[in-house]
């Protein structure tokens, strides 16, 4: 699948600012498509439509434009994620808001945090980035979204919850990046197996 190359954004007054966005943005969409050994420079600058020494002018290598594009990336999902969760209180509200938002990420093709959480399931071995950065940036979130549930002293039983939504979370990445529309049915599903009640979500975008 082609990457088409992001915009330039004339509303950031930074004049450098945007190339490296798109190179990080289109850099996202081509590792999560097909892993760090998977991708070249030049495949990068062709598809974000930059020119052949725009990585080394912001990057010192692309293993550090891949560490660049992971820890940025997480950084706006945890803050998205953070958002996601508002005013709410108790276990069930936060729970309830993080399975709203990665339903909605899920379901959105072009979502630059879709395109994180399907780099995170990459497990191919080429290349020291991919082989080592994927796993640990994927339990950095998980350890997140833990202390966000339950906090430091957190029940055995809810370490036992966040084990099992994580375990179905890379199952429900699994068949959305083989295409299936599951995110829906299987988070609604398991949300209200373990005491969340209905699950609101907002109707599928046609």
């Amino acid at each position: 699948m082609a990457t088409a190359p992001l915009p330039d954004r004339p509303d950031r007054p930074d004049a450098a600012a945007p190339t490296r966005d798109r190179l990080v943005r289109t850099a996202l969409r081509l590792f999560a498509e097909r892993g760090y050994g998977g991708v070249s420079n030049r495949e990068i600058v062709e598809a974000c439509g930059c020119t052949k020494g725009a990585i080394y002018w912001y990057f010192e290598s692309k293993e550090d434009l891949f560490r660049a594009v992971l820890s940025e990336t997480l950084a706006e999902f945890q803050m998205r994620l953070a958002d996601g969760i508002g005013g709410a209180t108790t276990w069930q509200e936060k729970l309830g808001g993080l399975f709203r938002l990665f339903v909605e990420v899920l379901e959105a093709e072009d979502d630059p945090h879709r395109d994180l959480l399907m780099l995170m399931l990459q497990r191919t071995p080429r290349g020291p980035g991919q082989a080592d950065l994927g796993p640990a940036t994927q339990q950095r979130l998980v350890h997140w979204i833990s202390e966000i549930l339950g906090g430091d002293d957190a029940s055995a039983q809810t370490r036992e919850l966040v084990a099992l939504i994580h375990a179905a979370g890379l199952g429900v990445l699994v068949q959305s990046a083989a295409g299936a529309d599951t995110a829906r049915p299987v988070l609604s599903g398991l949300f209200r197996l373990i005491g969340g009640g209905v699950l609101e979500l907002p109707p599928p975008a046609r």
